[in-house]
This record gives structure tokens, C-alpha cells and sequence, in this order.
């Protein structure tokens, strides 16, 4: 069941002011799971992107000259500090992924929780008063 219009606005105004409140903060979390998801897509993409990285500079012989990308530069590095930069990232970038992963699994059951008492007080079930 939807309480919002195509424009994201509550559909009726005859609704009581406080399930109009509770309905906004569902709007509301309901925005932030699709924020939390876009970052933890966007980690992913850079998880990927240095897993990658690393699996190149494992083939890669001794010697051979590697660069890393500094904004629009790329400057000659240290096989293996660039390695170890790399696995650093990795990890870090996949701890936030397991943070975000939690919010927004929190989000996303505190949304639902929501989403199913507020259907109910709609309906007029006895004993969901707000």
C-alpha cells in the first residue's frame, strides 16, 4: 500500500496531523536506505577496482615500473608500497562496506516496521493507535 502520490507527496490531507508526521519520517527513511545503498554500491565499485589493482601488480614482474593515478597525474611508484596502499584500501574500503551494509539493513526494518503499522492504523485496526 502506498501513502505517497507520484510526487512523493501523502496522499490525503483528511489524515490525522500525527499520522501525517509518521508518514513523512517513513518519506524519510525511506530516502535514506536509497542513500545508504548508493554509497555501499559506490564502495563496491572501488572494492572491485583495487582487487583488480592488486591482482595486476601480483603478476606483474619485479622491477617493472608501476604508476598509481594521483587526480589527473600518474607518478612512478614503489611496487610494494603501492601494494600495501592497495591492500590497505581494500580493507578499509570493505569494513565500510560491512557498515553500511548494517545501516541500511536496520534502515530497511525499521522502513518496513513502519510502512506495516502505518497500513494499519489506515485501515482503522482496533488497538494501533499511534
Amino acid at each position: 500500500m502506498s501513502f505517497f502520490n507520484k510526487g512523493g507527496e501523502i496522499l490525503s490531507e483528511e489524515l490525522p496531523q500525527q499520522l501525517q508526521h509518521q508518514l513523512m519520517r517513513l518519506q524519510q527513511i525511506d530516502q535514506q536506505v536509497k542513500v545508504l545503498t548508493q554509497q555501499r554500491t559506490q564502495l563496491e565499485l572501488q572494492l572491485r577496482e583495487t582487487e583488480n589493482a592488486l591482482k595486476e601488480l601480483e603478476g606483474a614482474e619485479e622491477g617493472v615500473g608501476v604508476y598509481k593515478s594521483i587526480g589527473m597525474l600518474l607518478i612512478k611508484s614503489d611496487m610494494k608500497k603501492l601494494t600495501e596502499e592497495l591492500t590497505d584500501k581494500k580493507e578499509t574500503l570493505g569494513m565500510r562496506i560491512k557498515t553500511l551494509q548494517r545501516q541500511e539493513e536496520r534502515s530497511k526494518k525499521q522502513r518496513d516496521e513502519m510502512r506495516e503499522k502505518l497500513a494499519r492504523q489506515i485501515q482503522g485496526e482496533p488497538g494501533t493507535a499511534a
